[in-house]
């Protein structure tokens, strides 16, 4: 298969000088095609398979099960604190006490989310750690607060009730401290005279929902977005719309499996594993070198050994050619070939990603196609693909004497645009499923004593190639359509 993306993902190494002669200036981009060698990767294999992040999730809040049972009014927890420190004069009393070694509390960021709770004088690395805590703290005891200020300067947070004739009192002020580079609580007033509501939905971004979503995703990568909102409701007493849910599962899939631009830039250190733990498969990368030396990953084709062999001895001689669009951030169109087991059933044989479907890619995969699985000039095989014009002129050069088969549910697709309608629809299938050279004369006669446009148009995309009464019988196969591929 051929791999070729226009968003042009640096990789993350360049191609050594032994691949393509230096002499030559390079004055635009550059394609080159690198056939993959193997590797031994046993001495790199057990630094490869640590995953930092995975070990993370995996020990990621184990207890969290029971985090429904620990909402509890504050008073039971010591929250009925009111301690507060003038900002101009008892803070300089903090940061003196502090630098003398007066012991204030340093945060713990490894401490469970919902036991967070913000501690006069407490240390924090920098103001987004203590926005953390007191989100925490907030979505936990169910009272919404608002941030007044929070820049890289200071961080001030306030109650989030719109009750005008008692306003609630609860307050944080933080700042830098004046003797060490830490991040302090000045001014604490731990006290609500609102009602705990749980009306906190502005507080659960996607961003803070994503961390705690990684296990079950993990565990259940189709978890649903509809089953998202149902587990936040329950978990944190609150509702969110489908459209949050949505957000927040494509970060926590992408904290998971990682931008999909990061992976292309490990393309190499993939295919050398494939061929390290498939001996003999093909694997071809193709890069762009630019003017200033740097290589951008290009296309890419994979055909494993066993798969390929196991064609030669027990697959029908028949092929499906076909391709499908790739959605996302990195767009492109990916090319399969698919083949029919004894069983008449699908077999894979090849793949490959390109930018776009067009004949030089398409010549590119069938070359390489060809010389995977000894194709030659095609004698004795027949090749099924759909309407492309590239493709069909790509299969004339490399394979001048296979059979062609062009795709009955493409041509219908095409012809129902102009003769739509169920009478139509049954001659078609009718005639396209003949068996016998006589039976599809008869209906094409019906179909043009119908409406002889019809037939002029049927007759114009060449029945032989898509009729059942014209295949090789030594072939095999009787499909009419590409839907194997």
């Amino acid at each position: 298969m051929a791999v070729e993306s226009e968003v042009h993902h640096e990789s993350s190494e360049e191609c050594d000088s032994e691949e393509y002669e230096d002499d030559e200036e390079v004055l635009d981009t550059e394609h080159i095609d690198v056939e993959m060698e193997e590797v031994d990767f046993k001495t790199q294999g057990k630094e490869r398979c640590k995953d930092a992040f995975l070990n993370f999730s995996s020990d990621y809040e184990d207890n969290e099960a029971d985090e429904d049972n620990d909402l509890v009014d504050e008073d039971e927890e010591g929250f009925g604190l009111e301690d507060e420190i003038d900002d101009t004069a008892r803070a300089n009393d903090l940061d003196l006490g502090d630098a003398v070694g007066a012991g204030f509390p340093i945060h713990d960021p490894s401490v469970k989310w919902n036991k967070m709770k913000p501690l006069l004088g407490e240390r924090y690395e920098s103001p987004h750690p203590l926005q953390q805590c007191l989100t925490n703290y907030a979505i936990k005891s169910g009272y919404n607060i608002k941030f007044a200020k929070c820049d890289t300067v200071r961080l001030t947070a306030k109650c989030g009730s719109k009750m005008k004739s008692q306003p609630c009192p609860f307050r944080v002020h933080a700042s830098w401290m004046t003797q060490e580079r830490s991040f302090q609580i000045k001014t604490l007033v731990d006290e609500h005279k609102c009602v705990r509501n749980f009306n906190i939905s502005n507080l659960l971004s996607p961003r803070w929902l994503a961390r705690h979503f990684l296990k079950e995703l993990i565990m259940k990568p189709s978890l649903k977005c509809k089953e998202m909102q149902s587990i936040i409701r329950t978990k944190f007493h609150c509702g969110v719309s489908w459209c949050k849910a949505y957000r927040t599962r494509c970060r926590a899939m992408t904290i998971i499996d990682g931008k999909l631009i990061e992976h292309y830039a490990r393309v190499w250190v993939y295919c050398h594993e494939l061929l390290r733990s498939n001996p003999g498969s093909t694997v071809q990368v193709g890069v762009t070198v630019n003017p200033d030396q740097t290589t951008y990953f290009h296309r890419m084709y994979l055909c494993f050994k066993a798969i390929k062999e196991g064609w030669k001895i027990g697959c029908r001689r028949v092929i499906g050619l076909d391709g499908s669009f790739l959605k996302g951030t990195c767009k492109g169109e990916l090319l399969t070939t698919i083949g029919k087991d004894a069983n008449n059933q699908v077999y894979p044989i090849s793949w490959a990603v390109v930018d776009i479907e067009n004949k030089a890619n398409q010549k590119w995969f069938l070359e390489l196609l060809i010389e995977n699985l000894n194709l030659l000039d095609g004698g004795g095989f027949t090749v099924i693909f759909d309407q492309h014009k590239g493709l069909l002129e790509a299969t004339k050069e490399v394979l001048p004497n296979v059979e062609h088969r062009q795709c009955a549910r493409h041509i219908y697709a095409n012809f129902r645009k102009t003769y739509s309608g169920v009478e139509f629809k049954n001659m078609f299938w009718t005639a396209s499923l003949s068996t016998v050279e006589s039976e599809f004369l008869r209906k094409m006669d019906d179909i043009k004593e119908a409406n002889p446009n019809a037939y002029e148009h049927l007759i114009a995309r060449h029945p032989h190639t898509w009729c059942r009464a014209f295949f090789r019988p030594d072939v095999a196969c009787e499909a009419v359509e590409n839907g194997i591929a």
